[in-house]
């Protein structure tokens, strides 16, 4: 053997090729030499020799000639600096520690009073994981990250892959499934984040606002009817499922702008304002209230910020992070979210990615949580993608307002994601601007960006005020009107789905709906 033994690290993704000498060698004897491994979790061999690291451990590479009995060894010494992170499926949530019938132990007053409205019992989904169940998954080794009471998981980061092995023998676990693999990060000395509201304040614009470079965005699908009608989204709470927040707090935009909360799910980095400035411009389009220069869509509303997506990564862990998201948005009583993030095939070569027969609103994590929020009576609207093909997840799910995007000529844009889910429905299901949309930067600055990712918050914050003017309504009834309102309903057509959404016949639809209820 060309060595004795091998140091390799699992986490640079490195192979080392081995080669074999042969000595006194007989004539017309094979020279085809096999190759094998002695504990194929710590390292694998290739045909040609090729030893690739799996797992932290020790190690022998055996290579021995097919047609004779020479044979050699190598050892081989893996090292890990990874951190993996994976989700337990378990079989059910243990023994609660909490009780339907006290709802306020893990429920806000808000949430509560929004069940009540909205006649939606409280049931077993609604309890959270037992602490027993949760101590047990600790003390094996692993750091929860995300967990979720709807979908009963618990997604746990290890340093060690093969503890594992103790999750499988738990007789509450019935799938592991890993989520994120990545190098082991330092600690960090960063205080950790301590989170502070922000009371908004307002003052009426009258029956004509000057939205500034936020016209078009709004204009495209009358909503200026509904501000006009004094619905601004006052008393509504909107969650943004995004990205990260830069710095926003510190934006003069968004000076006067209500924040509940903002929360960071991304175990890493706990900062919702700490890093990426996607989340800021999505929020931009909705809560801005600054006429003359700017005036978002609901203006007027309570915003929850919520932190899910890793920049640096694109794992399924951060779907793990936006189901966390979202029953966190449900425990403190949001009425709407919106989610300008999307996850089809995009994901690390190291995991399974989706397919588009994946995409039937029930199969991804993500959109059986966008499923139980739906049922929960909020109402969801997500963007559906940049990627010109079928519309990702959560988009896929069927209580699921998604929104392509057009140009200010009512044309699609090139890039807006389109198509049939997996069983038969049309997806996108409404249009608005998402082509050159107005958008606040982080030097509270408007300037224009394309993506889908705008035409969902804009139509997220109109549906707010639609839902103000009509607080009888249910998330169901809303989700039909927007859809009968659009110019293709009639006669629903790819990539514009039921077609450009008109908030005036929206209004129309509701306040009808409304009579008859």
């Amino acid at each position: 053997m060309s060595l004795d033994s091998a140091i390799l690290a699992n986490d640079s993704f490195f192979g080392r090729q081995l080669s074999v000498t042969l000595e006194n060698f007989p004539e017309n004897t094979s020279d085809l030499v096999e190759w094998r491994v002695e504990n194929p979790r710590i390292a694998q061999v290739t045909t040609d020799g090729t030893v690739w690291p799996k797992g932290a451990g020790v190690t022998y590479v055996f290579a021995k000639l097919v047609h004779g009995k020479g044979e050699a060894k190598c050892k081989i010494i893996v090292t890990d600096g990874n951190d993996y992170k994976f989700r337990l499926v378990l079989t059910d949530k243990g023994k609660s520690d909490f009780s339907i019938g006290s709802p306020e132990a893990f429920l806000s007053k808000k949430a509560i009073e929004r069940r009540r409205k909205r006649n939606i019992p409280i049931d077993e989904s609604d309890l959270p994981i037992s602490k027993e169940y949760l101590k047990t998954i600790t003390e094996i080794g692993g750091t929860i990250v995300a967990r979720s009471k709807w979908l009963n998981t618990v997604t746990v980061t290890l340093q060690d892959q093969f503890l594992i092995d103790k999750y499988k023998a738990l007789p509450f676990v019935k799938e592991i499934i890993l989520v994120y693999v990545g190098k082991r990060k330092q600690n960090s000395d960063v205080p950790k984040y301590v989170d502070r509201p922000q009371t908004g304040s307002f003052s009426d614009p009258g029956t004509s606002i000057d939205y500034g470079s936020a016209k078009l965005n709004i204009s495209t699908v009358k909503g200026e009817v509904l501000h006009q009608q004094g619905f601004r989204g006052a008393g509504m709470d909107i969650a943004v499922i995004d990205a990260g927040f830069l710095q926003l707090k510190n934006n003069a935009a968004f000076s006067n702008v209500h924040i509940k909360g903002a929360k960071s799910f991304v175990y890493e980095n706990d900062d919702p304002y700490g890093i990426d400035t996607h989340g800021l411009w999505v929020t931009s389009c909705m809560a801005v209230n600054k006429p003359g220069t700017y005036v978002g869509t609901a203006p007027e509303a309570n915003y929850w910020l919520l932190r899910t997506e890793d920049s640096e990564t694109e794992f399924p862990v951060e779907e793990d992070y936006w189901t966390s998201a979202i029953e966190f948005a449900d425990s403190v009583g949001v009425d709407l979210v919106n989610s300008s993030l999307s996850y089809s095939d995009g994901y690390s070569y190291l995991t399974k990615r989706y397919t588009e027969n994946d995409m039937d609103g029930k199969t991804a994590l993500a959109s059986k949580a966008a499923n139980m929020a739906f049922k929960k009576g909020i109402f969801i609207v997500n963007c559906a993608g940049n990627e010109q093909k079928w519309v990702g997840t959560p988009a896929d799910s069927p209580g699921v307002l998604t929104l392509g995007s057009i140009y200010e000529n009512g044309k699609a844009s090139y890039f807006t994601s389109w198509g049939m889910t997996a069983d038969g429905r049309i997806k996108p299901d409404v249009m608005a601007m998402g082509s050159s949309a107005s958008v606040i930067n982080t030097s509270g600055i408007a300037e224009s960006r394309s993506g889908t990712s705008y035409a969902s918050p804009i139509m997220c914050g109109l549906v707010a005020c639609l839902w103000q003017a009509n607080p009888t309504l249910t998330n169901h009834d809303l989700l039909e009107i927007i859809r009968k309102s659009a110019d293709r309903a009639s006669k629903p057509e790819l990539p514009f789905g039921y077609g450009i959404a008109d908030m005036k016949k929206a209004m129309e639809l509701a306040s009808a709906k409304g009579r008859s209820k």
